[in-house]
């Protein structure tokens, strides 16, 4: 019984990852609608600075969770790829070995447009739902947001 459950298990993240790879795929003919062509990282990034003053560089690595050289490539490129810069990157007052990274109103754009043209293709995929199973669906993937921030499955399910 186990071993059939484990396979169901299996089976289940193997449709999961697929769905995702379709959406991330379609979402990428509509990235460029927004202009910003941001990699994965640089996406997480700006995402980790979207709410927040500022984070140290390591912060943000941290979040990111990329080495010390990737993140260097990711402030850069967020610096210098397009006409305005989407992140601003300054010496800590208090302690001048840190750098502080703070968002720009460019970057807080370039991160809307992104995520928008992420979700998009999952917008219209949920929409041939009915509401009974949006609502099923809203449940299980609440289950398994509560999992994945715990680590561990809910055993009561």
């Amino acid at each position: 019984m186990n071993r059939r459950r484990d396979e169901t298990i299996q089976e289940l993240a193997l449709q999961m990852f697929e769905l995702t790879r379709r959406t991330w795929f379609q979402s990428q003919r509509e990235k460029y609608k927004g202009g910003y062509d941001l990699s994965e990282s640089e996406f997480l990034a700006l995402d980790a600075l979207e709410h927040v003053a500022t984070l140290s560089v390591g912060e943000l690595r941290h979040h990111v969770g990329v080495l010390p050289a990737q993140m260097s490539r990711v402030l850069k490129a967020l610096e210098q790829r397009y006409d305005e810069k989407l992140v601003l990157c300054s010496i800590n007052p208090k302690d001048k070995r840190k750098i502080d990274v703070s968002v720009t109103p460019k970057g807080r754009r370039a991160v809307g447009a992104y995520r928008k043209a992420k979700i998009s293709a999952s917008i219209r995929a949920l929409d041939s739902l009915s509401s009974k199973d949006l609502a099923s669906l809203s449940a299980i993937l609440h289950k398994i947001g509560l999992a994945l921030n715990t680590g561990a499955p809910d055993a009561g399910a």
